[in-house]
């Protein structure tokens, strides 16, 4: 049998059965792995596998791709010297990234919901769907 390396001897195994949370990759920027410890702490950690790692990887660097780009447009304008910011173009594909890779990973309300629970969810709190829908149309 071969030996256990000091790691592996000194980490403790989870007694509840629970999955570990995903940790942030060592080489990503500060701003995507403070991004990264926000979406795995609000989640269960079940939420996310290991094979999971390279889409929650590019969406946090695209998270803090949008969040550098909305903070130079905010400081410089979205037009300087009579042309187009760059940081437009940097917006605008950050946040394309973004709205995908929040689908694929579930993050996003849409992804979250299924559709046979919604109804459900709808009918515990105690109004017919069709209160809602009569209550929209009336609003037009």
């Amino acid at each position: 049998m071969p030996r256990k390396s000091v790691s592996a001897l000194t980490t403790i195994a989870r007694v509840d059965g629970r999955p570990d949370r995903l940790a942030a990759p060592g080489d990503m920027s500060p701003e995507a792995a403070r991004i990264w410890r926000s979406i795995t702490k609000s989640l269960p950690a079940e939420h996310f596998r290991a094979s999971d790692a390279p889409l929650l990887r590019s969406y946090c660097e695209s998270t803090a791709s949008a969040d550098r780009a909305a903070h130079e447009l905010a400081t410089n304008g979205h037009v300087t010297g009579g042309k187009a910011s760059p940081w437009n173009v940097v917006s605008e594909k950050a946040i394309r990234a973004q709205v995908s890779l929040s689908l694929r990973l579930r993050l996003c309300p849409s992804a979250r919901t299924d559709p046979k629970s919604a109804g459900r969810e709808r009918a515990s709190v105690g109004r017919p769907l069709e209160w809602d829908l009569n209550d929209d149309q009336e609003n037009y």
